[in-house]
């Protein structure tokens, strides 16, 4: 083999090791972006969900739903229920533009005998109707409107009423969210009402008070005089003469 047959022979061999060579980097490279592109995907998918977690955490969450208050007598006890509607906020942040659908009016079974009553259901409606717009509603400031007392719970063998709710919403960043809330007495009708320990107890206070203001009239329905008369009795002995006060102390009652 002449010289020149022999380097070209040796190049040749050399472009191929180098060709060889340059598809394995192509391959470990191509390996490495692959690699890169899946990490930069997991960390944006850790990213989205971090953030989705944030979001969750401080979003406002709107919840329209019932209130039962037992009606508390004065020594404690339970006579009745109060329904009531309530709008709360129970996330961390305010919600904004606040939109309320109802699929069809509240309505009390009872009929309302007060003003104040037939204001509330209208004014619950109004707010229910789809088109006012709630501007803002923090955590701290629900909405409560009195619907019904217990009557709303009707008896066991009757259908018991039930709405259903859409609300709209967003928060402070513009983000919309949307719930649904489906209110059924059904549940609650035979459920055990226990009244706030706090109120129990203001009940109690109040009882005792008002058991004291009978005591209190019956005392003031009764006078007593006091009366101080003086005696002066004389005694002698070895010559000396003893002054000694006795008091008597006659009382007597009479009424006012």
């Amino acid at each position: 083999m002449t010289d020149p047959v022999f380097w070209s022979a040796v190049q040749g061999i050399g472009t191929l090791i180098a060709a060889i060579a340059a598809i394995i980097a192509l391959i470990i490279a191509g390996n490495q972006l692959r690699q890169l592109i899946a990490s930069n995907r997991l960390l944006a998918e850790s990213n989205d969900t971090m953030a989705e977690s944030n979001i969750a955490l401080t979003r406002p969450y709107v919840v329209v739903d019932y209130e039962f208050h037992p009606s508390l007598t004065r020594g404690g006890g339970t006579s009745g229920t109060s329904v009531f509607v309530v709008i709360r906020n129970d996330g961390r942040t305010p919600a904004h533009n606040i939109t309320m659908t109802v699929n069809r009016p509240f309505a009390p079974l009872s009929e309302p005998d007060e003003d104040g009553w037939r204001k509330s259901v209208r004014d619950l409606n109004r707010m229910m109707d789809g088109t006012s717009v709630l501007r803002s509603l923090t955590p701290t400031r629900p909405l409560k409107y009195y619907l019904d007392d217990e009557a709303l719970f009707g008896v066991s063998d009757e259908e018991a009423p039930a709405w259903t709710v859409v609300v709209k919403y967003e928060d402070a960043d513009g983000r919309s969210f949307q719930e649904f809330f489906h209110l059924d007495v059904e549940p609650w009708r035979r459920s055990l009402a226990i009244g706030d320990p706090l109120l129990r107890v203001g009940k109690y206070i109040d009882a005792v008070a008002h058991q004291l203001g009978n005591v209190n009239g019956t005392i003031r329905g009764k006078q007593t005089n006091v009366t101080v008369q003086p005696r002066i009795s004389i005694s002698g002995g070895t010559g000396g003469r003893h002054r000694r006060r006795v008091e008597r102390l006659s009382g007597r009652d009479q009424r006012e």
